[in-house]
């Protein structure tokens, strides 16, 4: 019984010890950039609902990308079919990065009606293929039209075009 005590003492102590070396690095990443840049470190701090810090987007930015977000060097596609559905039927997402590199992940986002972009939860991550491809699907009762874009997980400047799927 001791050993199976001992046992979750050290699982619970290396997710610990996990959690805040993440934490550390991500604040340490943080400030380096900024000193590196000469920007001011920012006190403003949001999520978009998956745990990731979106502090990093210029202040005064709603979430919606510009054509020039991504650097010239990288890039997402996506593309919907079909791009008009009925509540609960399938939506095939498809698309690639560029330059193509496999294991990227992805987050899915979702605008409704114009509204906010949040992120579309999903069972399976999005992982890019080795010739940087990368497919999923969903489904949606939320009727309008849904806008759907992918955001790269480790660089959330690097964002697709929106496409459109209007569901009713």
């Amino acid at each position: 019984m001791s050993s199976r005590a001992s046992g979750g003492a050290l699982a619970a102590s290396l997710i610990t010890a996990a959690i805040i070396g993440f934490a550390g690095g991500a604040y340490i990443g943080t400030e380096s950039e900024q000193t590196a840049s000469g920007n001011e470190p920012t006190t403003e701090s949001s999520t978009d609902g998956s745990g990731t810090d979106a502090s990093t987007q210029p202040e005064g930015d709603g979430g919606e990308p510009t054509e020039n977000e991504s650097s010239p060097e990288t890039g997402l596609t996506l593309a919907a079919d079909p791009q008009s559905v009925t509540t609960s039927e399938r939506i095939d997402l498809t698309g690639s990065i560029e330059p193509a590199k496999e294991g990227v992940v992805l987050r899915l986002q979702r605008s409704v009606d114009g509204g906010e972009w949040k992120t579309f939860s999903l069972s399976t991550p999005i992982t890019t293929n080795s010739d940087g491809t990368f497919s999923t699907w969903v489904q949606t009762g939320q009727s309008g039209e849904n806008s759907f874009r992918v955001v790269r997980k480790d660089d959330s400047s690097v964002v697709s075009d929106p496409v459109a799927v209007t569901v009713s």
